[in-house]
């Protein structure tokens, strides 16, 4: 473990203790009362039924120029009396990329990338604490239809995370520490197997109003298969779209993102997206 990953995991534990110092004495129904008005899809532990499409550009990190487009169609929805939700993604993918920078276009590839589904739930909700305990798995399915347009892999990815409520003190912010366990029980002849942590802090804040959000999200990649780490920070800005659409439930987004460090697979990206709830 280098010295950056040692940082931000000192980062993560002094957010868990200040956000647990920090909680204090809220009316319940007052909080639910909010979370039901929130039509974001901003907070993690809001169950909601939701759709949402967004289309993310990136410019890869290859030895000559390296493009990638992936439009993503994404849908949620409780289940169990809400106690459960299922999400899942499908994903079509575009390639393009010099990787011996000969000016050569190695590869270049379009299609169906790999499709993934999650359970989660809330075993812990406690708002007279400002805080929630969330566990879910999730399942990566081997679907893409090129080998450059996805792992190669069947994979699963058991994780858990916190929400801490107005942490510090600050009205309409959350902090989400997570951490998800992802791992191959099935490869593609030739494809290396999955072994991967990733560390992600989602920071959220949310205008009173609800019609306004802005999110810092840094996330780790730990590879415990090939050795190798490297960093990701997204930066999200959003807005509701009600007085356009007439009706709740509209918003759309805008989020750009770096990566950081030598393996980084991306030097950045610009993500854009349309949600609707209802």
């Amino acid at each position: 473990m280098n010295i950056r990953t040692t940082i931000f995991s000192a980062v993560l534990a002094g957010l868990l203790v200040a956000g647990w110092m920090s909680t204090g004495a809220q009316a319940q129904d007052d909080t639910k009362a909010a979370m039901k008005k929130d039509k974001t899809g901003t907070n993690p532990v809001n169950f909601t039924h939701d759709a949402r499409i967004y289309n993310e550009f990136l410019w890869l990190n290859t030895a000559g120029d390296g493009i990638q487009n992936i439009t993503t169609f994404e849908f949620r929805t409780p289940f169990a009396g809400g106690k459960w939700q299922f999400r899942t993604r499908i994903r079509y993918a575009f390639i393009e990329a010099d990787i011996n920078d000969d000016g050569i276009d190695d590869l270049d590839e379009s299609g169906l990338g790999d499709i993934d589904f999650r359970f989660l739930t809330v075993p812990y909700l406690d708002m007279s604490k400002k805080l929630a305990f969330a566990v879910g798995f999730e399942t990566f399915l081997n679907t893409a239809s090129d080998d450059v347009l996805g792992t190669g892999a069947t994979a699963f990815g058991p994780q858990a995370f916190l929400v801490f409520f107005a942490p510090f003190g600050i009205k309409g912010t959350l902090v989400a520490p997570a951490y998800q366990h992802k791992f191959s029980v099935d490869e593609d002849e030739g494809r290396n197997e999955i072994h991967q942590g990733l560390i992600d802090i989602f920071l959220l804040w949310g205008s009173s109003n609800k019609q306004y959000w802005a999110m810092v999200d840094p996330q780790i990649v730990l590879d415990y298969e090939n050795d190798i780490e490297f960093m990701l920070i997204d930066i999200e800005a959003g807005t509701m779209l009600d007085k356009f659409f007439g009706t709740k439930g509209h918003s759309a987004y805008v989020r750009p993102s770096i990566g950081i460090g030598r393996d980084r697979p991306t030097d950045g990206s610009i993500e854009a997206g349309y949600k609707i709830i209802w």
